[in-house]
């Protein structure tokens, strides 16, 4: 019973270190929180600027390639750059209404260069 409280402590350490079998449900949770929250914002507003699914796809893509290099940097620090902390980065839906908008209206190149 000590060695589980000291895992549980150890899960609010900056460096703790988490027993595999407790690690793999918080991964997997950090994964599809950021799966969700990467790929919705970009499906929006391709889709309402009229994107061709391929091109939706290449942009989901290349969200979750920079939002993987985000995350490292975030868990590995380079210089003064990163917390050392798992905090996912990504994407974020505080401008999907306007650009929807925009590119509805405009085009996604017009959603773009808004940005």
């Amino acid at each position: 019973m000590k060695e589980n409280n000291s895992s549980m402590e150890n899960l609010y350490k900056l460096d703790g270190k988490v027993p595999v079998l407790k690690a793999i449900p918080f991964g997997l949770q950090h994964i599809l929180a950021m799966f969700v929250a990467n790929l919705s914002p970009i499906t929006l507003i391709g889709l309402a600027s009229g994107l061709k699914q391929a091109e939706i796809a290449f942009l989901l893509q290349n969200a979750m390639f920079i939002a993987g290099i985000a995350t490292l940097i975030q868990l590995y620090p380079i210089w003064k750059i990163g917390s050392r902390l798992p905090i996912v980065m990504g994407v974020s839906f505080t401008f999907v209404a306007i650009l929807s908008y925009v590119g509805a209206t405009y085009g996604y190149a017009s959603a773009m260069g808004a940005v």
